[in-house]
């Protein structure tokens, strides 16, 4: 019952199972996948005209509509790659499935982290070359430095990776409430606010900035679009060691909450 994260080394074969299933079935959400290319293809038209009309005056000093696009392209896939995993938690666990669940021999957390990462990884892989394609068709070519552009995949990568243990965490707090929507709709917004997701950070007031860089959020999002404005090795190499803090202290934030829930699982007799 009390299986943790601590458990996972002598389970990791199952654990790449769970994920390359995950990763299997990603295949069989045709229609859902479809809707959320067009989604992305529709963001990326919409704000590449509007960003050709608000900088053509130069109103963003050092930034140009080619770089904003590649940055959103960035950004939104570490956003658009993500599964509902905190649903599929909340649901599991009001439901009961939870008790049965943490009782089979693989960390129940572990299942579902290998599991988001399965769904991560296949949604990432069809919004990579799909927002490559579309940025270099409305940006008129590629960003600031193209051969650094590689780079971002990585990174992005982590930072949605990062992104979906925290959803899990989130998950795991209808432990203690009946519905984990509302702070999963807070994490959201401050998310799209203080990671930067359609603009990135450098436009923002410095007090915001400051705040931002205190956060998980700007690592997650305005880290790895940063490629798009040509940043150096300085700021990239910074960007991951950004990601593997906050890596480390998402999975100790989450081992904690599951630990905790499970007790509570206990007392209540779940």
């Amino acid at each position: 019952m009390t299986r943790s994260l601590a458990t996972a080394g002598p389970s990791l074969p199952k654990y790449i199972f769970v994920a390359r299933l995950a990763f299997l079935q990603g295949s069989a959400e045709g229609a859902a996948l479809l809707g959320r290319v067009i989604f992305y293809g529709v963001i990326l038209l919409v704000f590449s005209r509007l960003w050709l009309a608000v900088l053509e005056g130069g109103s963003l000093p050092g930034v140009t509509a080619t770089e904003c696009l590649w940055y959103l392209a960035i950004t939104e896939w570490v956003a658009l790659s993500q599964p509902a995993s905190h649903l599929d938690i909340e649901r599991e666990v009001r439901g009961g499935d939870v008790a049965y669940r943490v009782a089979r021999p693989i960390s129940y957390v572990g299942a579902r982290l290998a599991e988001g990462a399965g769904e991560v990884v296949f949604r990432f892989s069809v919004l990579v070359p799909v927002g490559v394609g579309f940025a270099y068709a409305l940006g008129g070519g590629l960003s600031a430095d193209a051969s650094a552009l590689w780079l971002s995949v990585p990174l992005a990568l982590a930072a949605a990776l990062l992104l979906m243990t925290f959803h899990v965490a989130i998950g795991l707090m209808a432990f203690w409430l009946d519905d984990v929507s509302p702070v999963y709709w807070v994490w959201q917004k401050l998310l799209f606010v203080l990671g930067g997701l359609m603009l990135p950070l450098q436009v923002y007031p410095s007090w915001l900035r400051a705040i931002a860089a205190w956060t998980p959020f700007s690592a997650m999002l305005h880290g790895p679009g940063t490629v798009a404005f040509g940043v150096g090795a300085e700021v990239l190499t910074e960007t991951a060691l950004r990601l593997a803090v906050w890596f480390a202290l998402a999975l100790l934030l989450l081992g904690w909450i599951y630990r905790a829930g499970l007790r509570r699982l206990e007392v209540g007799g779940g």
